[in-house]
């Protein structure tokens, strides 16, 4: 059994905001309030409303009519212009993780009040981001199909982006049960993944650890290129997640996903009548007011439960008696019938999210998930190579707690306070303690010593 923990806090005091200002979790939204003939409207207030949580936050524009109101929460606001004289003008808006926007108004003389609504779906201005990046929305984790609801697997429809080579183009040194993301070709070890701008990066493999259930995200930021100092430890890509907080409705949902071999066509590398395939992903979700307008819950737990037949490559198919009588010569035991093996993978995965706000200029979250892993005869190199006396189980727990206070000292300086304890444990032994016999390029049997037995 090895376990790892972390604790990592980070302060930003009096962080300036300039245009250029993108902090990881929250939106910064600029821009400039005019008159109908160009001129700037000095000292004109501007109100953004988060349309869920009834979140607002109020600023006055410069005498040059410039405004900035930072760290906002990602989601659907109504922004609004007023000043004496003028009528008002609001604009509905969305806005995502990490995303620095521009939004004018411009005011007509009078009393009357102008409503313009802008698509949720519009992109809204973002003269000073250089990064290519792609931003995956709440509603494509909703609704596109992925397999195993692994919603990090949405990253890959961002540009360059794919499913990597695991170390040296074979095996991992420790077997994490996720995709390996490669940006443009790089080593899967050279990313960085973050949930809730918290690192999710695993100390002993170098990737990505499990992540919250897919109900409980609300989108992420895949970054492919040119991001900011912010990002540090990474030369390949970035994965910047955000997850679903409770709003001022209480809504609750129940589901079910499941495949199984009756729909699914026959592998012809599983062992003849070995077909199993069964897999059950279910699970629940509840989030809202404790206290409207200022304190929300959310939570969410899943589970899997999933068996299905190894599959073998064509030599060791079709030699599988071969192999048996070659290791009774040195008194080994034979290979178990390939058609009575079972690979299971069986997961559950808790989410717990709490937000509060003390005022307009001060918020406050703390989350908790939990990934609960038992995995059996699985293979270390995942190709079809191993029989069934390599295979091994994988246990692990992996749990994590963060929060974020948030405090807006002016338009121009913030605060933001982060914390995380992460705790890791992982076991990997082996089925069997039979010695390794390989015939390079066709078949292994027996325990790699070259991987960690914890």
């Amino acid at each position: 059994m090895q376990c790892f923990v972390s604790f990592a806090v980070a302060c930003l005091a009096f962080f300036h905001v300039s245009n250029s200002y993108g902090q990881a979790v929250n939106a910064t939204l600029s821009g400039k309030v005019v008159d109908a003939s160009g001129g700037s409207i000095a000292k004109a207030t501007v109100t953004a409303t988060h349309k869920a949580t009834g979140f607002a936050r109020t600023v006055q524009a410069s005498d040059g009519g410039e405004y900035t109101i930072p760290a906002l929460p990602a989601g659907e606001y109504s922004v609004s212009a007023v000043y004496t004289g003028f009528g008002k003008q609001t604009k509905t808006v969305a806005l995502q993780v990490g995303q620095t926007a521009e939004l004018d108004f411009s005011l007509t003389p009078g009393s009357v009040a102008e409503k313009v609504e802008v698509e949720a779906t519009s992109e809204l201005q973002e003269p000073t981001r250089t990064q290519v990046s792609t931003v995956i929305t709440q509603s494509q984790i909703v609704d596109l199909p992925v397999n195993g609801r692994e919603f990090i697997d949405f990253a890959l429809l961002s540009p360059a982006v794919q499913i990597g080579d695991t170390t040296s183009g074979s095996t991992d040194v420790i077997v994490e049960p996720v995709n390996k993301l490669s940006f443009a070709g790089q080593n899967i070890h050279y990313n960085f993944i973050a949930v809730d701008g918290a690192d999710d990066v695993s100390t002993a493999s170098g990737i990505q650890r499990g992540t919250p259930p897919q109900e409980s995200v609300q989108e992420f930021r895949v970054i492919n290129t040119d991001y900011s100092t912010e990002f540090g430890r990474a030369v390949g890509g970035i994965v910047n997640i955000i997850t679903r907080s409770g709003t001022n409705n209480w809504h609750g949902t129940l589901y079910e996903y499941f495949r199984n071999d009756k729909m699914d066509a026959i592998n012809l590398l599983q062992a003849t009548g070995a077909h199993t395939l069964r897999q059950n992903q279910f699970g629940g979700a509840i989030g809202g007011p404790i206290q409207k307008d200022k304190t929300f819950l959310y939570t969410n737990y899943e589970l899997q439960r999933r068996g299905e037949s190894p599959f073998y490559n064509s030599a060791v198919l079709n030699n599988i008696t071969s192999i048996n009588t070659f290791k009774a010569n040195f008194n080994l035991p034979a290979e178990p019938n390939l058609g009575s093996v079972l690979r299971t993978n069986d997961t559950d995965n808790g989410f717990l999210r709490l937000d509060h706000g003390f005022s307009p200029n001060e918020q406050l979250f703390v989350r908790y998930f939990i990934n609960d892993g038992r995995l059996l005869n699985q293979s270390p190199l995942n190709d079809g190579f191993d029989l069934p006396s390599a295979f091994k189980n994988n246990f692990y727990r992996d749990q994590s707690i963060a929060g974020t206070l948030a405090s807006v000292i002016n338009p121009k300086f913030l605060n933001e306070l982060r914390v995380q304890f992460a705790r890791r444990s992982f076991d990997f032994p082996t089925v069997t303690t039979q010695p390794h016999l390989e015939v390079s390029n066709t078949f292994t049997t027996g325990v790699n010593r070259g991987n960690p037995d914890f």
